[in-house]
């Protein structure tokens, strides 16, 4: 895969690293200096960042750093936040209190962001973690994007938000691209030419137009139908952004849209290639563990054997609501085959509206008691044993879009901190000189399979382990035709 096109990107590399030219891969990130397997080899913030739409179900962060932000009770409140769980809500509200004076209060208070959730002063709904956090987003582009000021149903910006909730919340990550660019343009002077600088400048990333770069949902091909649908539905976004930005910054968005919904595809083109999934570990799990495990120490008590007692009831809610929601749409993570409930429910589209709400409602209600049953079978040490939502989100980092594939990579990417904040670890111990490489996907896979999967990025894999399980290939086969 080229990970850049036509130069080096404006954006530096890591500290101790070097982007330079690849035979047939455009270009790749090498070091300059020794690691050690599991060292560090740099961080990175990232330049696009968002929370899957659907996770906020789950999930309380911070709209710019991703950070897990509130109360202990604030985070269940998301999560519980249906009228059919008052009841827990209100007896682990006085727990809390109760937790005030004790010492694991402290423990709690410092594995969160913040104790105090801090709102967009115009009135979103947007939340962060500090003052700090909300204000550097307002200048990123939340400027551009906020609906707080806005008193019309009509206004295309509200209606650009309700048509990407309703295909692809990474229409909202590209609109948070173009409100940026918009903003850089302003502060180095605006205009039409400093706005196409900058577009030139992101677009040495690779990218490609979004109906070539995306992939055609499971079961079928990119048919014409396909191409009809997609085009329409990134024309309507972008008409529709355009009239919202255009309010705020009339010559950079000519700019932007002087093509049409060119840039704005392959901005969306430029996601499919070079982003990434953010997943930052609730720290709710490691709380309650150690909760649950003190209470046990101690589990003669009255005072114990109630707190424990209300524990596991909230445990085995929380697990419900999990198998219940936790999925594609709250994680942005979606499987390449369709499932026998989406077969069903294909089956099911060729009746009228009635006939598809009762069956949504008969499949709902089934997977709800489903969900019952397989909960009430869990032991308490399941129960606390089992992972807390995490946040899921989508990101472009610069480093990160500027490394090559490989599927024996010597690098790996994780989200330590509370924060989406991106590590990178050495896998295998590496020399100076030479290129860090990752796995664009699983790799547990054979090398047909990994093949398929990568076409998805715009190029065939030939990696030192794809040729070498080739050749093991062609050995077997020739063994089984002598």
């Amino acid at each position: 895969m080229a990970a850049l096109h036509e130069g080096a990107c404006a954006l530096p590399a890591p500290a101790g690293c070097r982007v330079v030219p690849v035979p047939n891969k455009g270009y790749g990130m090498f070091t300059d200096m020794a690691y050690e397997a599991g060292k560090q080899v740099f961080m990175d913030e990232p330049v696009f960042l968002m929370q899957h739409t659907g996770n906020r179900r789950v999930v309380a962060a911070c709209a710019h750093c991703c950070a897990f932000i509130g109360s202990l009770q604030h985070q269940l409140d998301v999560i519980f936040s249906e009228s059919r769980f008052a009841s827990i809500r209100s007896e682990f509200c006085g727990l809390c209190q109760q937790w005030q004076t004790d010492p694991f209060f402290h423990e709690v208070a410092s594995a969160l962001a913040s104790n105090s959730v801090v709102r967009c002063v115009q009135g979103c709904g947007e939340v962060y973690c500090s003052e700090a956090c909300r204000a550097a987003h307002f200048a990123h582009s939340h400027n551009l994007l906020c609906t707080g000021p806005i008193d019309r149903e009509d206004h295309p910006l509200l209606r650009f938000k309700y048509h990407s909730l309703e295909h692809a919340d990474t229409l909202l990550l590209a609109a948070q691209v173009l409100a940026h660019l918009i903003n850089r343009a302003k502060a180095s002077g605006g205009g039409v030419d400093v706005t196409r600088n900058l577009m030139s400048e992101l677009l040495r990333f690779c990218h490609a137009p979004f109906r070539d770069a995306c992939r055609a949902p499971p079961g079928r091909g990119k048919d014409a139908d396909f191409f009809q649908h997609t085009d329409c539905l990134i024309n309507e976004a972008a008409a529709l952004l355009k009239a919202a930005l255009e309010i705020h910054a009339p010559s950079e968005t000519a700019a932007l849209f002087e093509a049409g919904p060119a840039f704005f595809s392959e901005v969306l083109g430029l996601f499919e290639y070079n982003n990434i999934d953010v997943e930052v570990a609730s720290p709710m799990g490691r709380i309650f563990l150690a909760r649950a495990q003190a209470l046990l120490s101690i589990s003669q008590t009255p005072a114990a054997t109630a707190e424990l007692a209300l524990l596991e009831r909230l445990f085995r809610e929380k697990e419900w609501v999990m198998k219940c929601v936790w999925g594609e749409e709250t994680t942005g993570i979606y499987g390449d085959d369709v499932g026998p409930e989406a077969a069903d429910f294909d089956m099911a589209m060729g009746g009228d509206v009635e006939d598809i709400e009762k069956f949504d409602a008969q499949v709902a209600t089934t997977a709800m008691e489903k969900a019952r049953i397989e909960v009430g079978k869990m032991t308490f040490e399941q129960l606390i044993q089992a992972p807390w939502p995490s946040l899921h989100g989508t990101a472009l980092f610069a480093s990160v879009a500027r490394i090559n594939h490989s599927c024996a990579p010597n690098l790996k990417v994780e989200f330590p901190m509370n924060s989406a904040r991106l590590s990178a670890i050495a896998l295998a111990p590496i020399s100076p000189g030479s290129e860090l490489c990752i796995s664009y996907i699983g790799q547990g896979e054979s090398v047909k399979v990994r093949r398929t999967k990568l076409l998805e990025y715009g190029f065939v894999c030939n990696c030192e382990r794809c040729l070498q399980e080739d050749s093991s290939d062609v050995r077997k086969a020739q063994k089984r035709l002598k």
